[in-house]
């Protein structure tokens, strides 16, 4: 019997620190996938993987170490010293989460020439953040990604030292003075961008991913048109509004 009822308490006590766990989770969650990672972007550049393993770290420094600490020949000061250090341990293994998420989380969806670049926040300097020309891109959005486009100097000379720095891996969406309202690239994006049946020619397998797209946005195919998007693992497709030149979704079709 005082088998069981130990067993209880270490269940109870467990069961409360699980549910926290969750409440915590939850709140940072939605601070995750609806204002640092909105639609697919959590998937698009890792934060979903990046939450998942914060979120199971944070279980098992928590609730199932609950489990073991618990003892009912304890004190009711030892077990407030030993659950008080589970929660600082807890506590700063998520701040140290959620940190590294918050460097990671995407802070510019910029086009340039003919595509769209995801840039995180870890990706940009604070140097070349304080040479933009607009106050509005001198610092990283906190609240989800701006949409910029990418106006490329018209100097011969700054041109051909970007094309030199976009050679050693520092292109011209990783500098902040380059960036324009998004506004002002819509004809240009509409000028590049491709056709739907184009993109479905060269996919075919893809026809279904595509379609269930373009009927869940309410759109027909001629309403939209496409853009890759490069991000740090690779390459998505960004399905355009054809009148208004902004991106409705992304999918994850490679279209190379």
């Amino acid at each position: 019997m005082v088998m069981n009822n130990s067993c209880r308490g270490r269940l109870v006590v467990a069961s409360i620190h699980f549910l926290l766990t969750l409440l915590v989770g939850g709140i940072a969650a939605t601070l995750i996938f609806l204002v640092w990672f909105p639609g697919s972007l959590a998937r698009m550049v890792g934060g979903t993987q990046l939450f998942w393993l914060v979120f199971y770290s944070d279980l098992a420094l928590g609730p199932l170490i609950s489990l073991v600490i618990f003892n009912k020949k304890k004190t009711r000061k030892e077990l407030v010293v030993d659950y008080s250090l589970v929660g600082v341990v807890q506590l700063g293994a998520l701040t140290y989460g959620i940190s590294i998420i918050a460097v990671s989380r995407p802070v510019f969806v910029a086009f340039i020439v003919d595509r769209f670049e995801v840039v995180t926040a870890v990706e940009l300097n604070d140097s070349d953040l304080a040479e933009a020309i607009d106050m509005r891109y001198r610092s990283r959005p906190w609240l989800g990604p701006k949409l910029v486009g990418v106006q490329m100097p018209a100097n011969l000379n700054e041109h051909s030292d970007l094309i030199f720095s976009a050679v050693a891996g520092k292109d011209a969406q990783f500098m902040p003075k380059y960036y324009r309202p998004y506004e002002a690239s819509t004809d240009e994006v509409r000028r590049k961008s491709g056709s739907i049946e184009a993109l479905v020619s060269r996919h075919q397998e893809k026809r279904q991913e595509l379609d269930l797209a373009i009927k869940e946005l309410g759109h027909t195919s001629g309403k939209l048109r496409w853009l890759p998007v490069h991000h740090r693992f690779g390459f998505w497709t960004a399905l355009i509004d054809a009148k208004t030149g902004y991106p409705v979704k992304y999918l994850p079709i490679d279209p190379y």
